[in-house]
């Protein structure tokens, strides 16, 4: 009740997370405890994406005020009650073999207290599992399921890059969280009888695997495999964990989790709070987007081998003049270019574009007269996305150099209404047609060319001036399951 009435439950989905090749979909919003996992491979799981990010529809009837701000309206938040799910005549039941539920399910969380000293050997490989898609069983499985946190979320919440159904959050003291669901969660319970018991219900299984005093986490990212996490800190602070033992333990359903330390930590100069970390798809390099509206690079190697030479980052992207802080930053997918979002001072939003080997500013965009939320490059193609306040993403992808095909080309900042002339397009014969003057032949071209005889190249032919003088090996096969040589 404290929550809603300070008002941190009205945020909408504030943070969305894809697994690897796009089977789940973690959903959450800023200070609420609850988060929702979606199945996309459930034939209902499309729907229930879109009941996850759907907008409020302007109930008043107020179209002036909809053309204004057509996002004046927060996200709905998600709840299992109020989620639209589609009627049993759409394309997703028509290709359904099993008769999968509709609704989401709540799942109980099962705390974990993380221990400290354990003697736990240190794992470099995060083991990986395999669960068969909801389109493929045979059992009836829900589309989502609901879970809470013990304190709402913060500005961190993502799936593990390699187990869909695992991952971690920074929640709003400052700590980090990692989280497990059973994928038995998803399905439907087994009916036991009065006198028979069956298996205990699935639990979510939390625990808080880092909390200190001296440092308050407000952002983290997994690397590409999931085996590190980067976090940062509201006093300036780059740390990296090794999480793959942690995770590894989840899996095994064992309850001794040990707390993490920090293998690293690397003071941000400035000390400004950091907003957001984004680590490259290829793991090289770490940007850090602080509250001195800068974006920080870091090397990935250099923080883990050399950390306490680690004294500035390789580069530091900023709009020197105007000084904007930055809402939303990536790196492209090769990890040549990083690309940070923000609000312009004419109220259109920009996008800066960065190179990561020279540091150099190559492009700068500006858009339409919105608010920029988030911007996120394409996993493999050199397009990027920005989601604006309009409601709108606008996809930006590379310039078109039209004076390769024709060099009298003029760009025009907008287009311009052509006005065609009386007479521009008449045809007129001529009064006379001169005829072309024939072309002398060249004698090279009324050479015939001999394209039979092939000539024998230099560089393999033998010293010998007999071939049949030339020494070579016989050519030796041997048949397939004979042991006779011919």
């Amino acid at each position: 009740d404290g929550a809603k009435k300070s008002g941190l439950l009205d945020h909408g989905v504030t943070s969305l997370s894809w697994s690897r090749r796009s089977r789940t979909l973690l959903a959450g919003s800023l200070g609420n405890p609850e988060v929702k996992l979606i199945d996309t491979t459930h034939p209902y799981g499309p729907e229930e994406c879109c009941a996850a990010i759907q907008l409020d529809e302007n109930k008043d009837g107020d179209d002036d005020n909809n053309n204004n701000n057509q996002r004046s309206q927060s996200p709905t938040p998600f709840s299992p009650q109020k989620s639209k799910t589609p009627s049993s005549d759409t394309s997703f039941a028509k290709n359904t073999v099993t008769d999968h539920f509709k609704k989401s399910v709540t799942l109980q969380t099962k705390i974990i207290d993380a221990k400290t000293g354990l003697d736990i050997p240190p794992v470099r490989k995060f083991k990986q599992r395999t669960v068969s898609p909801a389109n493929k069983s045979s059992t009836r499985r829900y589309p989502s399921v609901l879970f809470k946190f013990p304190l709402g979320i913060g500005a961190s919440l993502q799936v593990h890059p390699r187990d869909p159904f695992s991952g971690h959050a920074i929640l709003n003291d400052g700590s980090l969280v990692v989280f497990s669901v059973p994928p038995t969660g998803f399905e439907e319970p087994e009916k036991k009888d009065e006198d028979e018991e069956g298996k205990p219900p699935p639990v979510v299984s939390i625990c808080k695997v880092f909390s200190s005093t001296d440092y308050e986490v407000t952002c983290s990212a997994f690397d590409p495999h999931g085996e590190k996490l980067y976090a940062g800190t509201s006093d300036g602070k780059l740390m990296g964990f090794e999480v793959a033992t942690v995770f590894n333990q989840f899996r095994s359903e064992s309850e001794e989790i040990p707390c993490l330390q920090p293998n690293f930590v690397i003071q941000i100069p400035g000390g400004a709070a950091a907003w957001h970390v984004v680590v490259s798809r290829n793991g090289r390099y770490v940007v850090v987007n602080s509250a001195d509206a800068a974006l920080r690079l870091y090397e990935a190697a250099e923080c883990w081998t050399t950390p306490e030479e680690v004294e500035k980052p390789r580069y530091v992207f900023q709009d020197v003049v105007s000084k904007i802080k930055f809402a939303s930053v990536d790196i492209s997918c090769d990890g040549e270019y990083v690309a940070g979002g923000a609000q312009g001072n004419d109220t259109k939003y920009t996008v800066f574009i960065w190179s990561t080997n020279t540091g150099n500013l190559i492009d700068k965009l500006t858009g339409a007269t919105v608010d920029l939320y988030s911007l996120a490059w394409h996993p493999t193609r050199c397009y990027l996305a920005v989601a604006a306040s309009d409601g709108l993403v606008d996809i930006w992808g590379p310039r078109i150099n039209w004076t390769a095909f024709a060099p009298d080309f003029q760009a025009l900042p907008q287009n311009v209404e052509y006005v065609e002339c009386e007479d521009e397009f008449d045809i007129v014969k001529s009064q006379s047609h001169p005829k072309p003057q024939k072309r002398e032949e060249d004698e090279a071209e009324q050479a015939e060319v001999d394209i039979l005889t092939v000539e024998p190249v230099p560089v393999f032919q033998s010293d010998s001036e007999d071939e049949d003088d030339v020494f070579r090996f016989d050519v030796v096969t041997r048949a397939l399951g004979n042991n006779n040589i011919s």
